[in-house]
């Protein structure tokens, strides 16, 4: 009889055979970019309490002053990973003296966009209890999360009533960190990453963008991941748009000495 040891044998699943995302014998998604189709939006941009903000934000990243921040709240009607709706909250910066917003907390309806959102850029992303955009029939557009049911986290209504020609863009900063696997306290993998996610307002039938702004208002009934303080809404935009998110770029690596110093 022959032995275990004589019997044994490695896999054939080389590296070269491996898709790109996790499992890699049947990965998650195909390479990017990624499309978007008839995504549905509300923006809300406010000025915030500096200390918060400074606070929260990686001691790389400059502070832009006066301390301001947006809310994104949209509903992805169709997009190559699926449809799902999505909030996440941004603070502006600057990283080596360009304008960015630096992405604490995101939240999605979908698995696919929340592992992909994490593994590649690393949105630290969650998945709320719901998320909704209403249109009311006084004109007025209402956007919903509840992290838990009934818990009202974020609650922003707008009135569209302006015509803009056009949907303004930054890129985003997000702090991707991957834990040490063994259980130490410095993780294993620690980068500043940053995406440009440029969004193409829809064109209707009457040649006009579907981008408007008009009076607004937001609120926090719970704490979240993207509840942050508001001292003053300075604009509010309700839209329609395609968009295609593709890879990001890494803006820093943090090397073990730095991150081991930092603790």
């Amino acid at each position: 009889m022959e032995s275990t040891k004589n019997m044994s044998q490695n896999g054939k699943f080389k590296p070269s055979d491996w898709g790109r995302f996790m499992p890699v014998h049947n990965p998650i998604s195909q390479p990017g970019p990624w499309y978007y189709r008839n995504t549905e939006c509300v923006f809300v941009e406010f000025t915030t309490d500096r200390e918060a903000a400074l606070a929260i934000l990686p001691s790389d990243l400059e502070l832009f002053e006066p301390a301001s921040a947006f809310m994104v709240i949209e509903t992805n009607h169709w997009s190559t990973v699926g449809p799902y709706g999505e909030v996440y909250v941004g603070i502006l910066c600057t990283w080596q003296g360009e304008l960015h917003a630096y992405v604490p907390g995101v939240y999605v309806t979908g698995e696919k966009s929340q592992i992909l959102g994490r593994e590649i850029w690393g949105f630290g992303k969650r998945i709320p209890d719901r998320i909704e955009l209403l249109r009311h029939d006084t004109g007025i557009v209402e956007a919903q999360m509840d992290v838990n049911p009934g818990d009202r986290a974020l609650r922003a209504t707008m009135t569209p009533s302006f015509h803009q020609q056009d949907l303004a863009g930054l890129p985003l900063i997000c702090l991707k960190v991957i834990p040490d696997a063994e259980g130490g306290p410095v993780p294993s993998l620690a980068q500043l990453i940053s995406v440009s996610f440029k969004a193409e307002p829809i064109i209707g039938s009457d040649g006009k963008a579907e981008v408007f702004s008009g009076p607004g208002h937001i609120q926090f009934d719970s704490p979240s991941d993207v509840g942050f303080p508001v001292t003053a809404v300075t604009g509010c935009t309700y839209a329609r748009f395609n968009a295609d998110l593709p890879y990001g770029k890494i803006l820093k690596t943090y090397t073990r000495e730095e991150l081991s110093t930092a603790r």
